[in-house]
Formats: C-alpha cells, sequence, structure tokens
C-alpha cells in the first residue's frame, strides 16, 4: 500500500491495497478508501466517509468534514463519493449535518477548484461543477448537469437532469431538467447542444421545445401547463420532465428569463 511516509492514516481506516496517499495527507479512523484512488498532497478526508473506487482527490480538497451548521449536534453522520470521481484543488464536501444523515456524490463527477458542496446534498452522476460553485446545505443536483463557475444555488434547491447553469449564476429555485439557466437564476431555454451531445433523438429534443414553449412561452399559467403535460406525454424525456415538476418542491420553480430564445 503506497502511502507516503509523512502522510497520517489512522490504524482504523480501510484502506485498499493499490490506494495511494501522497505526502502530508491525513486520514481519519472511520474513512474507507476504495480501490485505485489517489489522494495527492495535502489531501484531509475525515468524518464517516466511503470513497469509491479510482477517485481521484487533488491537493488540499477537504471530505467529509463537518457541516458549516450551528445546528450540527456533532453525532455521526456520513459523506459518499462515488466511483471515479475527481475532487480537484482545494474542493470541500461536508458531510451530513442530522445524525445518520449523509452528503452523496454520484460516479464520473468532476468538482473543479474550490468548489463547495454543502451538507446533505445529493449529486448524481457525471455531475461537472466548476471552479468556485457553492452548494448550499440540502441542495440536490441531478444526472449530468452541468454547473458553471462562481455559482451560487440556495439550500433545497433542486437542479435537474441535463441541466446547464451559466457562469455567476445565482439560483434560488428548481432548475428544471434539459434548462439553461442565466446568471439570475432564470430559465433561458432547453440545452439543445447538450441534448445533442448525449444523442438524444431529434424527435425528443422536438417534444421538449415544445413543452418549453408551454411551460414559459405560451403565457399559460404554470400549472395548468403542467396539467397538460402530464396528461399528453409521449417522449420519454418530457415524462422525466414532469416527474420532476410533480415532485415536492420545497423552493418552486425558476421562471422565465427576458433573454429566453424559445428553444
Amino acid at each position: 500500500m503506497p502511502i507516503h511516509p509523512t502522510a497520517i492514516v489512522h490504524d482504523g481506516a480501510r484502506i485498499a491495497g493499490d490506494a495511494e496517499i501522497g505526502p502530508f495527507c491525513v486520514v481519519d479512523e472511520h474513512v474507507s478508501i476504495g480501490a485505485g484512488c489517489r489522494l495527492m498532497q495535502g489531501v484531509y478526508v475525515t468524518g464517516h466517509t466511503e470513497l469509491g473506487e479510482s477517485c481521484v482527490i487533488h491537493p488540499y480538497a477537504i471530505v467529509g468534514h463537518e457541516p458549516q451548521d450551528l445546528k450540527f449536534p456533532g453525532e455521526r453522520s456520513f459523506a459518499r463519493i462515488g466511483a471515479r470521481t475527481v475532487l480537484r484543488e482545494f474542493v470541500q464536501v461536508h458531510r451530513g449535518t442530522a445524525p445518520e444523515s449523509e452528503t452523496v456524490l454520484g460516479e464520473d463527477c468532476y468538482l473543479m477548484v474550490a468548489a463547495h458542496v454543502g451538507h446533505n446534498c445529493r449529486i448524481g452522476n457525471h455531475v461537472i461543477i466548476a471552479n468556485g460553485t457553492l452548494l448550499a446545505g440540502h441542495v440536490t443536483v441531478e444526472d449530468h448537469a452541468n454547473i458553471s463557475g462562481n455559482a451560487v444555488v440556495h439550500q433545497f434547491c433542486r437542479i435537474g437532469e441535463r441541466a446547464m447553469l451559466q457562469g455567476h449564476s445565482g439560483v434560488g429555485r428548481d432548475i428544471v431538467p434539459f434548462a439553461i439557466v442565466d446568471r439570475m437564476g432564470l430559465v433561458v431555454g432547453i440545452n439543445s447542444v447538450g441534448l445533442r451531445r448525449a444523442e438524444v433523438p431529434k424527435e425528443d429534443i422536438l417534444a421538449l421545445r415544445e413543452a418549453f414553449r408551454l411551460l414559459y412561452g405560451k403565457g399559460t399559467v404554470f400549472s395548468a401547463a403542467v396539467e397538460q403535460l402530464a396528461d399528453g406525454a409521449t417522449s420519454p424525456y418530457v415524462r422525466k420532465l414532469v416527474r420532476f415538476l410533480q415532485a415536492e418542491s420545497k423552493r418552486g420553480f425558476a421562471g422565465k428569463s427576458r433573454t429566453s430564445h424559445g428553444d
């Protein structure tokens, strides 16, 4: 097991035999590090934290530390990082705040320099979170979402599948799947480029465009538009959109941007 002699690794930590622990890392007692993981210089992994296989943690990232919550009781909670996820320099991922609760990052995620994931966030698979982004507690980010640099997301917000947030955006409401969001946290249109790159069938992209026009472009009352979509959805992508819209929302839904192009 290649552990640098300057690293401090608790005897109780569970470290896969081929994991690499770099110089000046600290790995605490209840940490589990999977096969093929690599911790570079100065990484701190603490709490009841699990790293899936082949994760790469860059210098000075902090994983599983106490949440920034004045109500944190100091009892056991968890942080779980999925396989092949990369955390770049100075990323912070805090563990859950309520006893036995957890913060979860999925598989194949990429978090860039100084991104912050607050307590009890749930991040899906293949999510990209760019430099300086701040996710408050209890934020949900669904699969393949892309959050650009220095975005700020309010606690309890949900970011839907394959949504894309503009850099420096401030998000205070739920962002529906497949949306592009401007700096004000408002929906510009559908993420057409992302959908095409994902090889979503053309007919489903067209169906999503019509769904977005109904929700944001025709002056229909939002709740009535959701009901109309639910009654007539045939595309599996529109059905995903409907399920998101019908699920519980603690923050409500982001409205239409003034610069919306109706995509």
